[in-house]
């Protein structure tokens, strides 16, 4: 090959590496997409938090219900900023397009209980920008305290979520279960 063939290679090899640089510039960090869906909850903007969703999103609450469907995400999303929830993410993983993170969690059925804030783990996965998939779950010791607080006299007919608390904590045992289960096989 004589140099202006070389010359002419070099030069295709660079075009295509700052066609795979613009690539990557133009992917959006997961962790940041969470982080945006953490201000607009904190701000109570609605719009906002939904906004960060795919049409075909599916968020798995902490008791194991499944929301899909825009409408529907959106009064999940209403219900939870109407409760004054608060979110304050601590251990934040990043992993390909999954984020695992750690979440202090203050709602108003959580502070009528006494237990605000409770830890919460949840994982997402972001596809496109977009939030896919969403499965939040208590860690076993934090039932385990949401229990205890519930056995109180003055925890007589407090509802954690709308539900009574032997029905929240029998749903978040089962669910719990299950996510932990399924994300140590997902790391086999």
């Amino acid at each position: 090959m004589n140099f202006r063939g070389i010359a002419i290679l070099a030069a295709g090899i660079l075009a295509l590496s700052a066609v795979a640089l613009a690539s990557d510039a133009q992917k959006i960090d997961p962790r940041s997409v969470l982080q945006r869906y953490v201000d607009a909850i904190n701000a109570g903007d609605t719009d906002a938090a939904l906004a960060l969703w795919s049409a075909d999103g599916v968020m798995t609450n902490t008791r194991g219900r499944t929301i899909t469907g825009r409408e529907n995400l959106r009064r999940f999303i209403q219900g939870n900023i109407a409760g004054k929830q608060r979110l304050d993410p601590e251990t934040v993983q990043t992993v390909g397009d999954k984020v695992t993170w750690n979440n202090r969690e203050s709602n108003d059925s959580y502070r009528k209980l006494g237990v605000a804030p409770v830890q919460i783990t949840a994982e997402l996965l972001i596809q496109d920008g977009m939030i896919k998939s969403w499965v939040a779950y208590f860690l076993p010791s934090e039932i385990t305290r949401i229990e205890h607080a519930c056995a109180m006299p003055e925890a007589q007919g407090v509802l954690l979520n709308s539900q009574p608390c032997s029905q929240f904590i029998e749903q978040a045992k089962a669910h719990t279960a299950s996510a932990i289960a399924s994300s140590a096989q997902d790391k086999r």
